[in-house]
């Protein structure tokens, strides 16, 4: 009968570190830290293996896995000539591994907090800018109905005098010839329309600046 067992990591880090003190290989230090090629590659096909499986563990990618190992072995290479005589290699190599491995899960671990710490940045901004917009769109429709009711209560000739000066785009001049009037009575009509839309809508003038602008 078969029975499924599950192994934690560090079950079986326990038995790989076993696995590498068992292997019977005779590592040739002194030819290493001499820079020959055939001594290094000789520790790196002995061990490869096994330190790969154990990053595997750790990372569960099989491309990370390979990067944590080639940079043991890698950082063997670069310091081979400091090597102390009473060096274990075995160990050096699975210490190098062991720790770059969780340096990788904490800064991805971190990577991810610091994403999703945007990430509710981001999002609160959004929220806030379209909380915004909706209430300034509120707040415009509620001018707009303000500014209609201002105007309902002007004397019509008030009214079209004003509409035409700020929603034609006339001149007091142009006013006056197109309605057979002196331009001083434009001037007078635009300063009563002015004058009481400025108090209906003084609510509204620090809000939008450029309400402001059309009436003064």
């Amino acid at each position: 009968m078969l029975i499924c067992v599950n192994i934690s990591i560090d079950s079986l880090i326990s038995h790989l570190i076993l696995d590498m003190h068992l292997v019977p290989f005779k590592i040739d230090l002194v030819s290493l830290k001499r820079g020959n090629k055939h001594a290094y590659e000789a520790i790196y096909f002995e061990f490869y293996d096994v330190l790969y499986h154990l990053a595997l563990q750790y990372l569960n990618n099989q491309q990370h896995a390979q990067e944590i190992v080639q940079d043991a072995f890698l950082k063997l290479w670069e310091i081979r000539e400091s090597i102390n005589d009473n060096t274990n290699i075995r160990n050096f190599l699975y210490t190098i591994v062991k720790n770059n491995s969780l340096n990788f899960i904490r800064n991805k671990q971190t990577a991810i907090r610091h994403y999703d710490i945007i990430q509710h940045h981001e999002l609160e901004m959004q929220y806030q800018s379209l909380q915004r917009i909706g209430d300034e769109v509120m707040i415009a429709d509620e001018l707009q109905i303000k500014i209609e009711a201002a105007l309902d209560k002007l004397p019509e000739e008030v009214r079209t005098v004003f509409e035409m000066s700020r929603f034609e785009d006339l001149k007091n001049a142009e006013i006056a010839d197109k309605l057979g009037i002196s331009k001083k009575t434009v001037e007078a009509r635009m300063t009563r329309a002015l004058k009481h839309l400025k108090l209906e809508l003084k609510d509204y003038l620090l809000l939008f600046p450029l309400i402001w602008q059309q009436l003064s």
